[in-house]
């Protein structure tokens, strides 16, 4: 019973503090704020992230609500199409939780359809004009600059307002040039001559800090009820906004907001000035001191550029005249042994080169020795299995051609005859066999010896002009630049090209062209074997390096072809340590491509 109990006051607690919560995020209230580009109140990066003064003041805002009045509120910023649209929507005053923020000035044309909230910042504006226009003291002056600028302005701004005041005044109907509200006037005024135009005081004393070129002409500086919020009169939240704007502690945090963006120096004085006659005088002593700032921080840069280059150079002429005493020095003492190490350097690669030479004499002369031995070994194996009736087949056909042939008829003399040149082609294949030896692996040693590439390349090319030219066809031979010696086993390379070289020349056309070239790198070494021959076929590229493959190819002129030479270039690249590879498209002709580490 008492289980029952605790499990239904368990319930009733969980289900009581459910509603609560439903009803609380039911009551939450959500204020909009309507803003467009206003820098540096209010701007979006190109992430679209929010920042400036006034999105921090309503952030801060948010905190307010919670802590001292215990509710969480949302907060949607929304951004305009342009500067007029906010007006519309909170001329509209069909919401009551909405707030319009873009740097707003309070006018008496927005308070006939809106309301404001107690203001953050004074609000005063001056009068800029280009680049290098002149300050004018007189009133015929001021009419006439006014007469020969053009003004620049947006639509539906207190600027645009304060235009057509200037018009009414001095009564010159001056030519107007309308930017749109995501643009800045400054900017404007800045990128043509002769154009003037209201801006507000904190955006043009950043750009004199900053050290920009405009001048501002000392009149027709105002100075309006300042900067506010503007919220329909239906809204709901004027009460709350002023409270927060009155707040010792926000006013507090707010100042340090505005002094993050505007700078501290400039807060204070903006924030300190009063209007009157003593306000043109004001702005001018702080534009004055931002100048003689701005001078005095360029002065220092440059005498402190001027030192540290009039130390850089000293300490250049005695580094250098220090490096002149230990030359001198050091020539004067290595000048009577220079000769001495130099003959004796050379005499040491002299030694060098023999040892080396004697070392490739020897490997060559075992190497030699060893496939010789191998040969001879395989040539007897083959003179006993196959040369032995080979050669009685041939004596046969022999002693019946001199002695029986008259008793033959013409087509069996033919037969003959074929019988015969059958014989000597198995007897000339013989001789290619000798090269399936040298797929074994337990049958090659490599060296490792010093190799000539370039040297190497012009052997193989001399060997085969002659028989290319049999063909009419033009062997080339394009040698490194630079890095010419490698470490390898020079005659495997040898048989590589000359077997790779002999394919190409075999395979081409008359009148075409095969190129061996190479690429030394201070790493690896690079062959192309290149020609104008049929190219391979992709079921062909599959199998091109395996033992005895007859491909789609044949050769053009008659030659003999086992399908191994391939398959032993293969097995002599991997010998040394390398890759070889085949680029080809069928009718277009073959590269193949084998890659050595130095």
């Amino acid at each position: 019973m008492h289980r029952l109990l605790a499990f239904l006051l368990a319930l009733f607690c969980f289900l009581f503090c459910l509603l609560g919560s439903e009803i609380s995020n039911q009551n939450q209230r959500n204020l909009e704020v309507v803003w467009f580009t206003s820098t540096p109140f209010i701007e979006e990066d190109g992430n679209g992230n929010i920042s400036g003064i006034e999105p921090e003041m309503f952030e801060l805002f948010k905190e307010y609500m919670k802590n001292m009045k215990g509710e969480s509120i949302g907060l949607t910023f929304t951004k305009a199409e342009n500067f007029i649209n906010i007006l519309d929507r909170v001329k509209a005053n069909d919401d009551p939780n909405i707030v319009g923020a873009s740097a707003l000035s309070i006018t008496a044309d927005r308070k006939g359809y809106a309301q404001f909230t107690e203001t953050y910042l004074p609000d005063i504006t001056v009068l800029v004009s280009s680049e290098g226009t002149p300050i004018v003291n007189t009133i015929e002056e001021k009419l006439e600059m006014i007469r020969s600028l053009t003004a620049v302005t947006i639509r539906g701004t207190k600027y645009e307002t304060l235009l057509r005041n200037l018009k009414a005044d001095t009564g010159i109907d001056f030519e107007v040039v309308y930017i749109t509200s995501d643009m800045n006037i400054l900017d404007g005024v800045m990128s043509a001559p002769n154009r003037f135009g209201f801006i507000d005081l904190p955006i043009y004393l950043m750009l004199i800090q900053k050290g920009g070129e405009v001048t501002r002409q000392n009149f027709f500086n105002t100075q309006g009820d300042g900067y506010a919020f503007i919220l329909p009169d239906s809204s709901i939240w004027k009460s709350d906004l002023d409270e927060f704007l009155t707040d010792p502690n926000s006013k507090a945090a707010i100042a340090k907001i505005i002094s993050k963006y505007l700078g501290e120096e400039l807060y204070e004085f903006i924030d300190n000035l009063y209007g009157g006659p003593e306000l043109s005088t004001s702005i001018l002593t702080k534009e004055k001191e931002l100048q003689l700032a701005l001078i005095k921080n360029a002065n220092l840069k440059l005498e402190e550029g001027q030192a540290f280059q009039q130390t850089l150079i000293v300490g250049v002429i005695v580094i250098l005249i220090f490096f002149v005493v230990i030359g001198y020095l050091f020539y004067n003492n290595q000048k009577t042994t220079r000769l001495l190490v130099g003959q004796k350097d050379r005499i040491e690669e002299q030694q060098k080169d023999i040892r080396v030479k004697n070392q490739q004499l020897m490997n060559r002369n075992a190497q030699l020795v060893a496939l010789n031995e191998e040969k001879n070994n395989l040539v007897k194996i083959l003179a006993h299995d196959i040369r032995s009736p080979l050669s009685q087949i041939m004596m046969v056909v022999d002693i019946v051609n001199q002695n029986m042939k008259d008793q033959f008829s013409e087509v069996e003399v033919k037969m003959l005859s074929q019988v015969s040149i059958s014989a000597e082609r198995i007897n000339q294949m013989v001789t290619k066999i000798l090269d399936v030896d040298g797929l074994e692996e337990t049958r090659i040693k490599v060296l490792q010896e010093r190799v000539d590439v370039s040297e190497i390349m012009r052997d193989v090319g001399q060997r085969y002009r002659p028989i290319a030219a049999k063909k009419n066809i033009e062997l080339t031979v394009e040698l490194c630049e630079n890095h010419n010696i490698i470490r390898t086993d020079h005659l495997l390379l040898l048989l590589v090209l000359e077997n790779l070289i002999s394919n190409a020349v075999k395979f081409s056309e008359p009148n075409t062209m095969v190129s061996l070239s190479s690429k030394c790198e201070y790493d690896n070494v690079l062959f192309r074997i290149s020609d104008e021959g049929p190219g391979f076929s992709e079921e062909d590229k599959k199998k091109v390096f395996n033992k005895f493959q007859k491909l789609s190819a044949k050769p053009t002129a008659g030659e003999v072809s086992t399908g191994l030479g391939l398959s032993i270039v293969k097995k002599y690249v991997q010998d040394l340590g390398g890759k070889v590879w085949l680029e080809s498209e069928e009718g277009k002709g073959s590269t193949f491509f084998v890659k050595l580490t130095v």
